[in-house]
């Protein structure tokens, strides 16, 4: 049996010091380059620096 995957949503976590902090529900069709952008601006809201960025894909696995 194959199986596939329906991308079903993307989320943004975001490593600070001074701890995590999750954006979910991102736009799916969203570029690394626009996440980036959100993560930067996030961060600075928090008033934390930045050690990294993680887009995290939500994949539906689907049995053929």
């Amino acid at each position: 049996m194959a199986v596939t995957t329906e991308l079903k949503g993307i989320k943004l976590v975001l490593d600070l010091e001074k701890g995590s902090q999750t954006v979910s529900n991102c736009n799916v069709t969203a570029t690394n380059e626009s996440l980036n952008a959100l993560g930067k601006a996030v961060a600075g809201l928090v008033d934390s620096p930045v050690e990294a960025i993680v887009r995290v894909e939500e994949k539906i696995l689907i049995e053929e």
